[in-house]
């Protein structure tokens, strides 16, 4: 509040927006909808600050938000010709959300109560909660291709032994990920592939009767 002679002025002070991760981040576009996420946990667990809301549309980045509270908004870009942000969501187009916890460095996957669709313009309040896998995956590697730090996500229904592994294309191993006990859950495994020559690589998980491999 400032005083002046005739009495109060009044002046609202809007909070800066925090930058997500490059690995996050998306494109602005002319179309876009709101998702106001009225509440959201991970596990029973509140998020805190230092948590990320994620939307994807398949593979593709299309918005994200630090959580700041209660009806934390996501804004999530819409395709435009004129922009060329190929992937991004069509009308229809069911998203999905994952929540990037800062605590346990994870990229857990969240689910409302109903389908969520895109609709330009649209504005939906949600409400966020993570379930606990019911089988095994290994999902694409994104970025993909990238330079030089791409982020593998998989999930385990139970307590299992799993080797993650990255190959070149001559079948030699260059960098065992995980190799050990890990809990049920969603799970990410990071590779920085600096130190390795440009070209293409295979990564291969295994656990137990389950084995996945990508390019």
């Amino acid at each position: 509040f400032n005083g002046f002679d005739g009495g109060i002025a009044r002046k609202a002070v809007q909070p800066a927006i925090r930058t997500v991760p490059a690995l996050y981040s998306f494109t602005q576009s002319s179309k876009q909808a709101f998702y106001f996420i009225e509440s959201a946990s991970l596990k029973g667990q509140p998020l805190d600050s230092e948590d990320i809301i994620i939307a994807y549309n398949g593979d593709v980045v299309v918005g994200s938000r630090y959580w700041n509270g209660e009806y934390t908004d996501v804004p999530v870009i819409g395709y435009d010709e004129y922009t060329e942000n190929e992937g991004y969501c069509k009308p229809g187009d069911k998203l999905q959300f994952k929540v990037w916890d800062a605590s346990s460095n994870e990229l857990i996957s969240v689910q409302a109560e109903d389908d969520i669709l895109w609709q330009d313009l649209g504005v939906t309040v949600l409400n966020l909660t993570s379930l606990m896998p019911k089988t095994i995956s290994l999902e694409n590697a994104y970025p993909n291709p990238f330079n030089p730090v791409t982020t593998l996500n998989f999930s385990l229904p139970e307590y299992q032994d799993v080797m993650l592994q990255v190959y070149d294309l001559q079948g030699r191993v260059v960098e065992t990920l995980i190799d050990g006990v890990v809990e049920a859950g969603y799970h990410s495994a990071i590779w920085n592939a600096d130190h390795q020559a440009s070209g293409v690589y295979f990564v291969k998980m295994i656990s137990g009767e389950y084995i996945s491999s990508q390019k």
